[in-house]
């Protein structure tokens, strides 16, 4: 499914590019001016990149340059296929850079068997380093970057807003895993504390924003995107806290309780696809927890006695 085409202002105009559940319902962008396109993140698999690749190309305007959000291979594996020189720009943070070096090969092993020929074998890196508050103009719309490192759902966020150059013309925000939309998160890498900080910076960065374009799901207003991601997050915290009730200090879930914890977030969110992530990123979420209760010493539970 492909949403709407989003004008931004005259001649400028967003296209997302949607993809299915054999791509996990990821999100990549391009933003069409008046000489070329600017791509946000790319996609996961062989096909849905080409795809990608496609559709930039019935454009008939030149890739002027790749902006990234973060590494996850749903996000950047397809930039083998999406670029195909070493001359166009792909812009990334430090962070965003180090941890897609890191990811690859263990991703390559982990995923191969799963997603076979599907799998990119060698991914493209970006070859531009941005820092927070930088800004790129590009054909006639100011692009910023916002660095806000661990708290999304991986160890490198980076979120970056567009705002044409033009009287009166509103930014947009380009959220990508801060936001999952209609889908449920990605929790495996731990850091939801941390994500709901980053959650607040993005209200207060984004009070100018006229739509956001979340990583998984359809664009919308950045509130109420960024409240129903905090409610889900709030929700999966008290469900994995009942469920894990009882068990001793550094167990993991059984899978009846498991079981318990997908079922109460599918009534939580009716309807949401990736249901298999529910119970991927709870033995992460769990360590989180415990880590921030505070622990009873052993000379205090004896004067309590």
């Amino acid at each position: 499914m492909n949403f709407d085409p989003y004008a931004l202002s005259p001649g400028v105009t967003v296209h997302t590019h949607a993809c299915g559940e054999d791509g996990i319902f990821v999100n990549a962008y391009l933003v069409e001016t008046p000489k070329g396109v600017v791509a946000i993140d790319a996609t996961l698999t062989r096909s849905t990149s080409k795809a990608l690749r496609a559709r930039l190309d019935a454009l008939r305007k030149p890739l002027l340059a790749v902006l990234i959000t973060h590494p996850h291979p749903d996000h950047v594996a397809g930039l083998t296929h999406l670029v195909d020189d070493d001359a166009t720009p792909i812009h990334a943070t430090a962070d965003a850079l180090a941890l897609m070096r890191q990811l690859e090969a263990p991703k390559r092993a982990q995923w191969t068997p799963v997603f076979g020929d599907e799998w990119v074998q060698q991914w493209r890196y970006p070859n531009r380093v941005v820092a927070h508050g930088d800004s790129l103009r590009l054909d006639g719309v100011r692009y910023t970057v916002h660095d806000l490192g661990r708290g999304g759902d991986s160890d490198a966020n980076a979120i970056w807003l567009a705002t044409p150059e033009a009287p009166g013309a509103r930014p947009v925000a380009f959220l990508s895993d801060l936001i999952f939309h209609g889908v449920h998160s990605y929790l495996a890498d731990g850091g939801v504390l941390d994500w709901l900080v980053n959650l607040e910076q993005v209200g207060a960065l984004c009070t100018d924003c006229a739509l956001a374009f979340p990583g998984h799901g359809a664009p919308g207003p950045v509130a109420r995107l960024v409240e129903a991601q905090r409610r889900y997050l709030m929700r999966y915290l008290v469900e994995l806290k009942t469920v894990a009730a009882g068990l001793p200090r550094g167990a993991r879930l059984d899978e009846p309780r498991r079981t318990r914890l997908t079922e109460a977030m599918r009534l939580a969110s009716p309807g949401a696809g990736l249901e298999f992530l529910i119970g991927l990123g709870a033995d992460a979420v769990l360590d989180e927890l415990r880590a921030t209760a505070p622990a009873v010493s052993e000379p205090m539970t004896r004067a309590a006695a």
